[in-house]
Formats: structure tokens, C-alpha cells, sequence
């Protein structure tokens, strides 16, 4: 059963374009080291628009 996403609204900081998170993909996709961050790509400027960091690493 797959769980439909919620649509959020983010601004790029760089150039002040408006965008849905279900109209780009996240530049983050669950790697190795996944801390739960949030990224994607601006479709205007292509600047990152940070919305969850990622976590240090503990060592």
C-alpha cells in the first residue's frame, strides 16, 4: 500500500522562486549515510534548497 505525498511549498533563497515538492525530484534519495535530509534542485536557478540538513554523523 503505497502513501500518497503531501504537497509543500518551498522558496528558493538564491532567486526567490516558488515550488511544490511534487514538481522535483530530491537531489537526496536515501544513501548510505541517509540522516533524513531534504534537498532539491531550484527549477529556476538549479541552487540547492536545503530543507532538512543532513545530521552529523556519531562516530
Amino acid at each position: 500500500m503505497f502513501t500518497q505525498k503531501k504537497e509543500k511549498f518551498y522558496r528558493c533563497k538564491t532567486c526567490g522562486f516558488e515550488f511544490s515538492n511534487l514538481d522535483v525530484e530530491r537531489v537526496c534519495s536515501n544513501c548510505f549515510a541517509c540522516t533524513g535530509c531534504e534537498v532539491y534542485t531550484c527549477p529556476s536557478c538549479a541552487s540547492e534548497v536545503v530543507v532538512k540538513p543532513m545530521k552529523k554523523m556519531q562516530p
